[in-house]
């Protein structure tokens, strides 16, 4: 008997490094990244959130985390497929990190989460420190027309316990700290890019898969040219990792349900802190693990060895990101807990009726319900879904979808209704219009072939389930995915202007979307190639029908998102205000104290001037019912406050400096004289459209600026 150690070792089958590239490296990179969102919370609990602190741990966690992602099985590829994936992977990172924005001056999200993370990456923990003694001490915020709180910075807390509290969840804003850490704020900027060009790569390797390795490039493409994930990409928005950390735990999921023993248990164990893991950067993943828990419950049913581990890791991350949630962005979660209690119950509700429902399947009860044995089911059911999509797309010519008309997003509704020449009617919420956003960016051709290969696998899986057959790896992200999408298009759940709103599909709508439709080109290849060689010899069938229709099909799922995208694909909005920003640090000095007194100076500067100029701030504000701004009772009513605040400052050996944004004669119908006035900042630059009704092909002009004077009375 030979020696042993004298044996080959067994050869790999071509193609497996280059499927290990498409297959395993996205999973590595999103284990990083959830590891990274995990151990942010309590090195920012503990304020130690800090280069010589978190770089050495992130580094060796993350590659642990990596290792262990490294370790999914992974379908041999050809070379070709994965080097163009990559390809197009990395040109998306590139470009849209060559098109980044610098949304600094905080207007929307990503300038809070730009604000945010650049926090983290100076103090190195929460809450933000409102410096009350330059304020003029507690008293100071006693005063009801003085505050700390800013659009996304929440003023938390009575007395000397007052804090400033961010808002959004931790985990995008500690991954992009890291790129600040690296490289300033260009590193910070760049993070959301680099992240999205993994997200690219996550769905390919799940198209890849699910559908087969040579689709791979065709999905990553669509994917990479949608224009909602270029503008998320663009900017510090949650959406990226987001995307990414979903995309793995769908192949995770896919890979366990096909798996078996324990290969199975770990694969489904990695799924599962994936999906709860993203919830370190989006609150309303909780959608997707409550959607994740009849997959549960259906592997419990068939004794599946991935059912625990998935139920297990699903739990145990969910748990901790609501845990840093609670503790870290509890404000946010106050104000949105409208729309968060009902998600909370119907996730309980959803528990407790796969629990139920696993009682009973395997007492055999449900074997005996008729409903559940009739041959019918998988078209009924199937039937059912092709009618949910009809209606959802069919909603504008029969619905109009409203919110509260006293709602805060409804006022802005309605002042860009006035400015779009639309009939006024704020509390419209668009929602009924969110399938024809998905047509924009991918066309109408991918949303139809999708919704019918959607109808499709429903009734297969339908079938699979009633005849106790086998279930397709494609079952558990199938359910998860399709469910996420009807919810999410039932109730987009944000302000509706464009392309603002769209990043609400980046996560979930649009890859599925992609996939789907991907699938559906294959299927059809599938089924012309069986075609032409039953009737090829018959001289019925062209040979070269194969190749036609493959390219046809790529053109109606390519060209679509390349028109759509290439009006804004050279954008890049909010320049210069990085610039800006340093500028208006250096026209403070050492005791100056800002005091914010018009409404675009009180939403757009208090943090950044705390935040990055290191200067204390707080905002002057006046009761609306007092009048319109300008207004002379509104006027003395904030002459008043000044007063009293630049008072306090003064005996607290501080200079109070009025910050106007809107013009300088804010601060000379304060009483300041129009010679004491001086500009720190203005710049014209560019933002993003806010359309309501159509599809955003440009950009619009906004002036960003800053007025300084010392308060009267010096």
């Amino acid at each position: 008997m030979p020696d042993a150690a004298a044996r080959p070792a067994p050869t790999r089958p071509p193609g497996a490094l280059w499927g290990d590239l498409l297959g395993r490296l996205p999973v590595a990179l999103a284990a990083a990244v959830a590891a990274v969102c995990a151990l942010a919370v309590p090195l920012v609990l503990l304020d130690a959130w800090r280069p010589w602190t978190a770089v050495p741990v992130v580094l060796v966690l993350g590659a642990l985390a990596a290792r262990i992602g490294w370790q999914v099985p992974a379908p041999a590829a050809p070379r070709w497929a994965v080097l163009l994936t990559l390809g197009v992977a990395a040109g998306h990172a590139l470009w849209a990190g060559a098109t980044r924005a610098e949304h600094l001056v905080l207007r929307r999200d990503a300038g809070s989460l730009a604000n945010y993370a650049h926090h983290l990456s100076v103090h190195g923990g929460l809450p933000v420190d409102p410096s009350l003694r330059a304020l003029g001490g507690p008293e100071a915020l006693a005063d009801p027309n003085v505050t700390v709180a800013s659009p996304a910075f929440y003023e938390v807390g009575t007395g000397a316990d007052v804090t400033v509290v961010p808002q959004f969840l931790l985990g995008a804003p500690a991954l992009f700290s890291l790129g600040e850490w690296a490289g300033g704020w260009t590193g910070l900027l760049l993070v959301p890019a680099l992240l999205s060009g993994a997200a690219v790569l996550a769905v390919a390797g799940l198209a890849g898969r699910l559908v087969g390795v040579r689709w791979a490039p065709l999905a990553a493409a669509v994917t990479a040219l949608a224009q909602p994930v270029l503008h998320a990409a663009r900017s510090t928005y949650s959406e990226p990792p987001a995307l990414l950390l979903l995309a793995a735990a769908a192949a995770l999921l896919a890979a366990a349900c096909a798996s078996r023993g324990t290969t199975a248990a770990r694969l489904g164990g990695g799924a599962g802190l994936l999906f709860g893991g993203a919830g370190f950067v989006r609150v309303d993943a909780l959608r997707e693990v409550l959607l994740l828990l009849p997959v549960v419950a259906v592997l419990l049913v068939r004794r599946h060895p991935a059912a625990r581990a998935l139920l297990a890791g699903a739990v145990a991350t969910t748990v901790l990101s609501g845990a840093a949630a609670v503790a870290l962005s509890r404000p946010y979660l106050a104000t949105i807990w409208g729309s968060l209690l009902p998600l909370l119950a119907l996730t309980v509700l959803v528990a407790l009726g796969c629990a139920v429902a696993v009682r009973l399947a395997r007492g055999g009860f449900l074997a005996r319900v008729g409903v559940l044995r009739s041959p019918r089911l998988p078209d009924v059911v199937a039937g059912l879904l092709a009618v949910v999509l009809l209606g959802l797309a069919s909603r504008p010519l029969w619905l109009v979808v409203r919110q509260d008309p006293e709602d805060p997003g409804a006022k802005l509704v309605a002042g860009l209704q006035q400015r779009q020449d639309l009939p006024v009617d704020g509390g419209r919420t668009y929602a009924e219009h969110s399938v024809d956003w998905v047509a924009w960016y991918l066309g109408w051709p991918a949303v139809v072939v999708a919704a019918v290969v959607a109808v499709v696998l429903l009734r297969r899986l339908v079938a699979a389930l009633r005849s106790g057959a086998e279930l397709p790896a494609w079952s558990g992200p199938f359910a998860v995915a399709l469910g996420s999408v009807l919810l999410t298009l039932y109730r987009p759940g944000i302000t509706p202007d464009h392309p603002w709103a769209d990043r609400r599909l980046v996560p979930v709508v649009l890859p599925a979307v992609v996939l789907l439709s991907v699938a559906g080109l294959a299927a059809a290849l599938r089924w012309v190639g069986a075609w032409r060689a039953g009737e090829l010899r018959a001289g019925r069938v062209p040979a070269r029908l194969v190749p036609v229709v493959a390219g046809v099909g790529a053109v109606l799922l390519l060209a679509p998102a390349a028109a759509a995208t290439a009006p804004v694909a050279g954008l890049r909005t909010e320049r210069g205000q990085v610039a800006a920003v340093r500028t208006a640090c250096r026209a403070f000095s050492p005791g100056d104290v800002a005091l914010a007194v018009d409404s675009r100076a009180r939403n757009e500067w208090p943090q950044v001037l705390r935040g990055v100029c290191g200067v204390p701030a707080a905002s002057i504000v006046v009761p609306s019912r007092l009048g319109r701004p300008g207004s002379p009772a509104v006027v003395q009513a904030q002459r008043a406050a000044i007063d009293r605040a630049a008072r306090r400052v003064r005996e607290a050996g501080g200079r109070p400096v009025l910050v106007a944004a809107d013009d300088p004669a804010s601060l000379v119908r304060l009483g300041v004289p129009e010679r004491a006035v001086r500009q720190a900042v203005r710049i014209s630059t560019t933002e993003d459209e806010r359309v309501l009704e159509e599809r955003p092909d440009g950009a619009q002009r906004i002036h960003v600026g800053l007025w300084l004077a010392e308060a009267p009375g010096g």
